[in-house]
């Protein structure tokens, strides 16, 4: 008789077969323990089976296995504790909203840092300046991408030394909306989203950046993550002297787009709702943007931010870097202009595939988008197409 969800995402179970995995048992000084609860809870209470359950149980096997490693490096090497995460620079804003492509931008002047795909997916050892380009796990990790299905590359452009989101740090602390990327967990999502202690999540973040710079540090990182939008309070509380970049588009042009990578993402467990999904982003998001309109009032700060529009950056993207570097006083150098510039020419729009969808299949009517988001388009003067 198959196991259950009952039998399976039990937590201390769970541990258990990650420690006895590893041969390791320190899990590190961060809490994790409710938000692997909830999110076991949740897929209980969805009463997951098949393809999503064994998608969740592998996932959660391989974050403990991967948590237990860096806390194992953390009691070898002293000098991960020790470093200084120091005006860290985070791109944030609506999914599909050049979020990706800035980041990938920023990362290419020298001075600039981002944690790459392949030292994400193994950062155990940490990674070490002088094998930095040259490290084995470049080549697992090229492997890896080369089996992803090129509709999915197709979306998101990736590639082993290009720059990840912060969500595959911040899954390691188990509040990550990843999981709700690729699992309807409506449960856990709410519990995500209005009832955790996010500042576990960025304490989290902020060791694992301690454990990628100890061996391979630049002058600065820069991060991103759509999903910061929730959390800019407790993000600034990890890291006090962050500097904040907003992307800018129109709603009822990224959700159509964004609906459709959750879809995708879905479909590879269990065969998603179009328009449920649809539903879900605007509900989503729309909080989203809320709570970041309602954390920048309350920060009162507009130093810490600067605010960018996809349009701008489409035409003319180094003009929006000078804003952004010219904002937060960071020197720019000749050396990094150029290679953005050499970027820039090589990653031409549509040069991975076409993404295809509509905002019909969906259920996204401009109009009901528009209204949704009313607030957040006048406040920063988005530019939206006539509904």
């Amino acid at each position: 008789m198959a196991q259950t969800a009952d039998d399976i995402l039990i937590p201390a179970a769970l541990l258990k077969r990650a420690e006895a995995a590893s041969g390791l048992s320190d899990w590190g000084d961060i809490p994790f323990g409710e938000a692997l609860d909830a999110l076991c809870r949740s897929g209980r209470e969805q009463r997951l089976e098949g393809r999503p359950l064994a998608a969740l149980e592998a996932n959660i096997l391989g974050l403990l296995g991967k948590r237990l490693r860096l806390a194992d490096d953390r009691r070898k090497y002293p000098e991960i504790a020790r470093q200084q995460i120091v005006n860290p620079v985070f791109v944030m804003g609506l999914p599909r909203s050049g979020t990706t492509i800035l980041h990938n931008l920023l990362s290419q002047d020298p001075e600039n840092r981002s944690p790459q795909r392949w030292e994400l997916d193994d950062p155990s050892p940490p990674p070490r300046t002088e094998t930095y380009l040259t490290d084995p796990r470049i080549a697992t990790a090229a492997e890896a991408v080369e089996r992803i299905e090129p509709e999915f590359r197709a979306m998101h452009h990736m590639g082993a030394q290009l720059p990840e989101e912060c969500i595959q740090m911040q899954m390691l602390s188990f509040q990550s909306m990843s999981f709700w990327s690729s699992i309807d967990l409506p449960l856990y999502t709410d519990w995500l989203l209005n009832k955790a202690d996010a500042r576990l999540s960025y304490q989290t973040h902020k060791q694992y950046l301690q454990h990628l710079q100890a061996f391979a540090p630049r002058t600065r990182w820069v991060l991103k993550a759509p999903t910061h939008l929730f959390w800019i309070e407790e993000l600034l509380e990890v890291y006090p002297d962050a500097s904040i970049v907003f992307t800018h588009r129109d709603p009822a042009e990224v959700l159509p787009s964004n609906a459709s990578l959750i879809a995708f993402l879905r479909s590879r467990v269990a065969e998603p709702d179009p328009r449920s999904v649809g539903a879900e982003q605007v509900k989503v998001w729309s909080l989203a943007v809320r709570r970041a309109m309602a954390a920048r009032d309350r920060i009162g700060d507009a130093s810490r931010f600067i605010d960018t529009h996809y349009g701008d950056f489409i035409t003319d993207p180094l003009a929006v870097v000078r804003r952004v570097y010219s904002h937060f006083a960071i020197p720019m150098t000749a050396k990094g202009m150029a290679a953005m510039a050499a970027f820039m020419d090589d990653n031409e729009q549509g040069k991975h595939g076409k993404h295809v969808y509509t905002a019909e299949q969906f259920g996204l009517d401009p109009a009901v988008v528009h209204a949704a988001f009313a607030d957040y388009i006048k406040r920063y003067d988005v530019r939206v197409k006539a509904a």
